[in-house]
């Protein structure tokens, strides 16, 4: 791409130190780009003009892309402030782990480490707004994308957008293997991977593995249950026998994170006696300064039968080194439930979505939020729920799910004797 890029009359070599992400791309956008003025606005010593002020937002084409689709993403910002002009303005897009870029517009003179730096000379004295778009390849093994963007200018406070995708899992033969784990970690510090064994089939499998390989620079302390005798560090080897249909079985691992910043990944997979392999990874930042914050969600029973009560609780926390602020917590619950109440009461209720508004969370701050429904959901069903908990720009979100079945009934005839 640098050789279309030769073509381009603007052309700004830039470098960021940005957690350890390494060397930035760089990126050039046309002077004669909609909404991009190098034309300097007047100023007057008795009536100073305010200083530019930018919104930036993301945007993806699809909501729950599969492995293998292609993703567009949309930055779009803006200068708030009209006839007030930003000189020197650069956005930052950090791309997801593992996505393979394939186009740019405009397009791109270099890239690393997926991170894009799009440059313009300035923007004003309008306030209209500037597009980039940003195509890439959905990769295998991911069960989300999280990306973050950032503009900045001159004097001008920068200005922060996150997107976190889902993305659609293909069922294998008879497994499904997810993880979960925490998207921002600070260095140095305790970090939690949940691995969860699914049985999707309609039949037993037998002699299920799960293998994981721990991220370079990570650190074992334990595991429930514990790992194979003949694992090797930092392969992780777990023999879970059977698994009957229906049946899943969990593996938490402890670990410590590195003490370099940068993006660590974790994969895992899971195999069973004539069963295709399936594969699982888990990105997560690793941070030395900022808000991290973490939502965990647990319920009164681990299976639940229609008509009963099932009781939800959220806890949340600050994890990192600074204040979180504008924190809301959101709570997407099942179809097949109806809350009869909530402690506190949240802020807004719309369908099966409730939020709170916590205002700000200090270093270390925590609380919780319990949720009493009724369940409605037919047996043989299953109740996801989905909590997210967001903060200022530059903060971490945190992310959670729970599933609870809703089982099958079963009859037991009596035995009869006849004599």
């Amino acid at each position: 791409m640098s050789d279309k890029q030769s073509s381009r009359s603007l052309s700004v070599a830039v470098w960021l130190c940005m957690a350890g992400l390494g060397l930035i791309a760089v990126w050039s956008l046309s002077s004669s780009a909609s909404n991009v003025s190098a034309t300097s606005s007047s100023r007057s010593a008795q009536s100073p003009l305010p200083t530019p002020q930018f919104s930036l937002f993301k945007t993806a084409d699809a909501s729950a892309p599969k492995a293998g689709d292609t993703l567009n993403y949309t930055l779009t910002y803006a200068n708030n402030y009209a006839g007030v002009q930003a000189s020197h303005v650069r956005l930052y897009d950090f791309l997801p782990a593992g996505v393979d870029v394939l186009s740019t517009n405009p397009p791109a003179a270099l890239w690393q480490d997926g991170v894009l730096l799009f440059t313009a000379p300035s923007v004003g004295p309008g306030t209209g707004n500037v597009s980039v778009n940003v195509r890439v390849r959905v990769p295998e093994g991911y069960a989300q994308l999280y990306n973050h963007a950032l503009v900045m200018a001159d004097g001008v406070e920068p200005v922060f957008a996150s997107l976190l995708t889902p993305v659609t899992q293909q069922p294998s033969d008879r497994l499904r293997l997810t993880k979960l784990g925490y998207s921002a970690v600070l260095t140095n510090s305790e970090l939690v991977y949940t691995l969860r064994c699914d049985n999707i089939s309609n039949a037993s499998v037998s002699e299920v593995t799960v293998v994981d390989v721990l991220p370079a620079g990570v650190s074992f302390i334990a595991a429930s249950p514990s790992p194979d005798a003949s694992s090797s560090k930092p392969l992780m080897r777990w023999s879970l026998g059977g698994l009957g249909q229906g049946e899943s079985k969990t593996i938490v691992v402890t670990t410590t994170s590195p003490v370099q910043t940068g993006v660590i990944t974790n994969s895992a997979v899971a195999n069973a006696w004539q069963n295709v392999l399936t594969q699982t990874l888990f990105a997560t930042q690793v941070v030395s300064d900022a808000a991290i914050l973490r939502v965990h969600k647990s319920a009164s029973a681990q299976a639940i039968d229609p008509g009963r009560t099932l009781v939800y609780t959220l806890r949340y926390e600050n994890a990192g080194k600074q204040p979180a602020t504008g924190v809301r917590l959101t709570d997407t619950l099942p179809s097949g439930v109806t809350v009869v109440g909530a402690f506190p009461q949240p802020t807004t209720q719309t369908g099966q979505q409730c939020a709170w508004d916590l205002g700000r969370l200090d270093l270390a701050a925590a609380g919780q939020i319990v949720i009493t429904t009724t369940v409605q959901a037919s047996r043989g069903s299953v109740l996801h729920n989905v909590a997210d908990i967001t903060a200022q720009p530059g903060s971490f979100p945190g992310h959670a799910e729970l599933d609870t079945p809703v089982p099958v009934l079963k009859l037991f005839l009596p035995i009869v004797m006849k004599h």
